[in-house]
């Protein structure tokens, strides 16, 4: 890898703005929607991670997905994910049109998350989880651009000119209906499972500190110097549980997972943790009645 480009420093510096960006409808993406305490949080805590792996150094555009899309003129063409270089944020994503022979007819605007999942007939869904929209064709709008390169690494040099910029065309966005945001959150949730399953993790986590903490509150103490440790003690395991909310929180930035996906992921952990610990006292229970 060398050194990086300027377009490169660009992505980046849209990547934070997108991370940074108030508003937006639902559903939304982690990094919008949250008070500026929280994304300040979230940026400071991706510069330190940075900080500590050494100096970052930038990468080449790559392809990630790639599906078989039937145009409007009834020709198969293709369907590729670009995606750019976002250095300590996650890489900004777009996705690109091809015809038949491979050229360039639409792109779309730079995102922090959009599924592509197809099925027969090169029947696709763009789902643009930035926006919360589905995007569609506009034949009207198509361009007959270069010779996009192909999927081999040593073809990944001729992806910067396709990767860089504002501009898109050939593309529009609309409201999604109840399937379409159905089959987009199964292909994200898909997408996304080892984020998922890490966030159980943390969410069971916290549920088991938790219930720490109100065991600690429960018992009763005569002494200043029990109730300082315990106070003590109190603070330290609330601290561990909101670092451990700060790191799930940004494997889930990076896992491009939703605000609500996040959310979901952590309290179906620890409600898991708090099922099980139900179930165990009533055993525990019936067994000393026997």
């Amino acid at each position: 890898m060398g050194q990086m480009p300027g377009h490169a420093y660009r992505s980046c510096l849209i990547s934070v703005i997108a991370l940074s960006k108030p508003g937006g409808e639902w559903p939304f993406l982690i990094g919008y929607n949250l008070d500026m305490s929280y994304r300040a949080a979230l940026v400071l805590g991706c510069i330190w991670t940075s900080a500590l792996t050494g100096p970052a150094s930038a990468h080449r555009p790559y392809f990630t997905k790639v599906e078989k899309i039937r145009l409007p003129n009834g020709e198969m063409g293709e369907a590729r994910l670009l995606n750019g270089d976002g250095i300590i944020v996650p890489d900004p994503v777009r996705v690109i049109i091809l015809d038949a022979a491979g050229h360039l007819l639409a792109r779309s605007d730079k995102s922090l998350s959009i599924v592509l999942t197809c099925r027969g007939e090169g029947l696709c869904l763009i789902f643009d989880f930035s926006e919360g929209q589905v995007l569609d064709l506009v034949p009207s709008g198509f361009r007959q651009g270069p010779l996009v390169p192909g999927l081999g690494d040593h073809e990944r040099n001729g992806l910067w000119g396709l990767e860089d910029g504002s501009e898109s065309w050939g593309l529009k966005y609309r409201d999604p209906s109840f399937g379409e945001m159905v089959l987009g959150y199964g292909a994200l949730l898909a997408s996304g499972f080892p984020a998922v399953i890490f966030n159980m993790m943390i969410g069971a986590v916290c549920a088991f500190l938790a219930e720490i903490v109100t065991e600690i509150v429960r018992q009763t103490r005569t002494r200043y110097s029990e109730t300082f440790m315990a106070a003590l003690v109190t603070m330290i395991i609330m601290g561990l549980g909101l670092f451990a909310l700060l790191v799930s929180l940004i494997a889930s930035v990076f896992g491009r997972l939703t605000l609500g996906l996040w959310f979901f992921s952590l309290c179906l952990g620890g409600g898991l943790l708090f099922v099980r610990g139900r179930i165990q006292k009533r055993s525990q229970a019936q067994a000393a009645s026997e």
